[in-house]
This record gives structure tokens, sequence and C-alpha cells, in this order.
């Protein structure tokens, strides 16, 4: 009873805002969005552009979709937010914003107190997908349809790197390109994984780099 009281009480002392808004507060401690370079350009989003971006990400990352979204936002249509998906949502500026919010998390002060950013760990989370993809593809152990997968690299501060794979990759694979590719000012010493992500190879290709980097 206790502990469920003091987790009310907290709830109440947090504001209640909009998702854009906070968003848009983020973007203004971080400057994440200026990774969004247009792919065409070379320019980073003025600020009429970045309300269309963060509506972009906020309708991709809740899965709403742009259609839905370009109706709940007055002012920003469809056409401008698959403009944005299209040249400003590439891989490499997704990888560069990721790491800049990683990085102000990993300077946080009360990041500290669940760890040092030396440790991490990851698995992967199978998704469905009802359309054609690049990485969709159908696997009899989870059952019936075509998916991709997650695979997500979590530090002991509980941030850190994401990459979408084809369903029926071996996760080994994919971990040297988490630890090497991550971008961030995270100094990992340790890795943890399961058996999909752990393999022979692996381990002999990691204690090379290792030696290399000596």
């Amino acid at each position: 009873m206790f502990q469920a009281d003091f987790s009310l009480s907290l709830y109440e002392m947090l504001p209640r805002i909009k998702l854009t808004d906070l968003l848009m507060e983020v973007a203004n401690w971080t400057g994440f969005h200026e990774q969004f370079i247009h792919a065409s350009t070379n320019r980073p989003p003025n600020k009429d552009e970045t309300q269309i971006l963060m509506a972009t990400i906020m309708a991709m990352g809740t899965n709403v979709g742009l259609t839905k979204m370009a109706e709940a936002t007055p002012g920003i249509t469809y056409r401008q937010m698959a403009n944005t998906a299209q040249w400003r949502l590439f891989e490499d500026a997704m990888n560069k914003a990721q790491a800049v919010l990683v990085n102000f998390h990993h300077k946080l002060s009360l990041s500290s107190y669940w760890g040092d950013g030396t440790t991490s760990s990851s698995d992967g989370m199978r998704v469905q997908i009802g359309v054609s993809s690049l990485h969709a593809d159908s696997n009899p152990h989870y059952g019936t349809g075509k998916g991709a997968t997650i695979y997500r690299f979590t530090s002991d501060q509980f941030s850190f790197y994401t990459k979408v794979i084809n369903t029926n990759a071996r996760d080994a694979v994919h971990v040297i390109d988490g630890l090497l590719h991550h971008e961030t000012d995270l100094a990992l010493e340790e890795h943890y994984t399961d058996t999909a992500g752990y393999q022979y190879l692996f381990v002999k290709k990691l204690k090379l780099l290792c030696v290399l980097s000596l």
C-alpha cells in the first residue's frame, strides 16, 4: 500500500505535457535534430522543418502512421512528413541523432546511479510487418506471417544502440556492429548476450579486434 501511494505521489509531481512539446524541449537541450541533414541539400532543418521532423518522428516512433498524424496536426501535411521521412530519416542520420541523445544522457549525474557506461547487453525483439520490406521474412518459430527483428543494445545506464535486422539472421554477426559502430562516448568493457548472439567465430573476431586496438 505504501509503495502504491509513493508511486502515485511521484507521478503527481510530473507535469502533464504534450509529447510534441517534450520532443521539442529535448531537441533544444541536445540539438539531436541537427543531425537530420537533408540528403540532397546537406542542410540541417530550420525552425519550420524541425516541427515537421518531430511530427514525423512521433508518427513513426509510436506507429501511428503519417496519414493519421497529418489528420491530428493542423498545418502539417502527409506530403511534408513523407518528404521528411525520405530525405532526412535515413540510417546514418538516425544513428548520429541517437548517439547525441545517448551522450547527453551519459553525462547526466543521474545516469551514474545506474552504472558507469562500461557494461552492456543485447537481444532481439521480433515485430510483425504487414507490408513488403527489405528485412521482413517468415520464420516458423514465430508463427505465420513475415516480420523483422529489432536488435537492441542496452548499457548499464539504460541507453545505447538499435538496429533492424532480418528475422532469420544470426544475432552474433550484428553484435560486432553494435559494439564498433554505435558512435557514442560509452567506453564499453563487458558485453552480455544470449546463445543466439554468441558463437565461437564471434569470440575469435572480438579477441582479435581487442588485440589490434592495443
